[in-house]
């Protein structure tokens, strides 16, 4: 298979006019980017260098072996470096390396320009050594795109076949001319026409798939962000429901009942006052718990809370708790126990604790009949440990447990002795729980009472 000069400036220049023109047009109109303007040059420089070495016999010798590999050489390391870019990523080590690696197989080409064969050596392993180098790069990149794949399965092939063509000149002893008559020389005309153009039509492709994950990433950004409104949204209603419901309702109690006292304070028997003055006791200390976690979430969801984590020791947190709760407990003639490790320390912000601790043992107290048990219970492990709230009181089904701790879905249940709340206790210390990295969740059976667990550090994490 013989091929004259001017198929062979055929052949190449006008696939790579076409594929500048192809280029130049996505670089313009899809991808303005920096890696794809070095490609283009990649393939401007390997197209001057084909058509100098097409018109050799009619130029100087500078020109049409030295200058001409000049820019064939560079095209190899401008075309590769502007492939292995594909994901943005600038590439400084290898950047470098390829610069270096540029000037070393070039003067080393300068070196050997008067032979023929040692001269497209050179060009083979300069060519191979990029190439090779751009197909591990897309090996084993993170992002392992279809095209990627492909283009280093091209490249690798190639880079290979250069080498088989390498070997085969590096025998030769005759005077050697190149691509006059050469079987390896017109095969290896066709293989690189057929890789050139796999390679370049891949790129594109390669850049194609890009553009199509990261629309399908954008619009997995757009249906979080949706859910994200939605529950925004609930909560907002939540919220609101909050307010004009669980907030307006034991305030309507207390005006009720001090308008009643008022009215009628010269005629009302001692025990009726004091049943009165007991309902605007626990309606005013019920509302402002409420009041309390709905400023303390807040302020959570706007990040006016500091987070300021230091080793505290759990036993005096859980006795405070008891003592301010005991009040309340004992109006309903519960017994309030604990059962903790006096030295045990904790790496936690002591305010949340508090509040967490508050929370889950006023809700055991609205959940427990008249008499029952309350417990606190403490259990060491490597790097936590494990606190539970425990009553015997009324418990839960599996649905309401799984309602519990999310906003949306959380209702407030009435208590034992008709205490009111809104639910956003539960949903304070979920949040308060994670934040320092722990996890909370409940063990309930309905008519056997509910645990409420939940972890803590007990030291700083590294």
């Amino acid at each position: 298979m013989n091929l004259d000069y001017p198929t062979i400036l055929f052949f190449f220049v006008i696939t790579n006019i076409f594929n500048l023109a192809l280029f130049t047009y996505q670089y313009f109109f899809h991808h303005k980017k920096w890696y794809l303007s070095v490609f283009i040059m990649g393939i401007l420089f390997q197209t001057i260098a084909m058509i100098l070495i097409g018109f050799r016999k009619n130029l100087p010798f500078i020109i049409t072996v030295q200058l001409s590999n000049f820019f064939l050489i560079s095209s190899f390391a401008l075309t590769s470096f502007g492939l292995i870019s594909y994901d943005n990523k600038i590439r400084k080590n290898i950047f470098w390396l390829f610069s270096i690696f540029t000037l070393i197989f070039y003067c080393s080409f300068l070196l050997v320009a008067e032979d023929d064969i040692k001269r497209i050596i050179i060009q083979i392993i300069a060519c191979s050594f990029f190439y090779g180098i751009s197909a591990y790069i897309l090996f084993t990149n993170k992002e392992k795109y279809k095209f990627s794949l492909i283009i280093g399965s091209a490249l690798i092939s190639y880079s290979i076949f250069q080498l088989y063509r390498a070997n085969i000149l590096y025998q030769v002893e005759q005077p050697y001319h190149f691509l006059e008559g050469s079987t390896i020389d017109n095969w290896y005309l066709v293989i690189s026409v057929f890789i050139v153009s796999t390679l370049r039509i891949g790129y594109i492709m390669l850049l194609k798939e890009i553009d199509e994950n990261i629309i399908i990433l954008k619009n997995k950004i757009i249906e979080t962000d949706k859910l994200k409104l939605e529950e925004l949204n609930n909560t907002k209603d939540k919220l609101f429901s909050i307010i004009a419901h669980d907030l307006r309702s034991p305030f309507n109690s207390i005006i009720g009942f001090s308008d009643l006292l008022n009215d009628n304070i010269k005629t009302l028997k001692t025990e009726k006052t004091k049943e009165y003055l007991s309902f605007i006791n626990s309606a005013a200390k019920n509302t402002l718990t409420l009041l309390d976690n709905l400023l303390n979430w807040a302020k959570s969801q706007t990040g006016q809370i500091n987070f300021n984590q230091k080793q505290i020791i759990l036993t005096l947190i859980i006795g405070e708790i008891i003592e301010l709760s005991n009040s309340t407990a004992a109006a309903k003639k519960i017994a309030l126990t604990k059962n903790s490790i006096d030295d045990i320390k904790v790496y936690a912000d002591e305010e949340m604790l508090r509040i967490i601790l508050r929370n889950l043992v006023s809700n055991a107290i609205k959940f427990t009949n008249t008499g029952g048990n309350i417990s606190i219970l403490t259990k060491k492990e490597k790097l936590q440990i494990e606190i539970a709230v425990s009553d015997n009181g009324v418990g839960m089904n599996n649905d309401t447990k799984n309602k519990l701790f999310k906003l949306e879905t959380n209702v407030s249940t009435i208590g034992t002795a008709n205490e009111k709340g809104s639910g956003l206790g539960l949903i304070l210390c979920k949040e308060f729980i994670e934040k320092h990295g722990g996890k909370i969740w409940v063990e309930s059976k309905l008519g056997k009472g509910s645990v409420f667990k939940f972890t803590l550090p007990l030291v700083k994490e590294v």
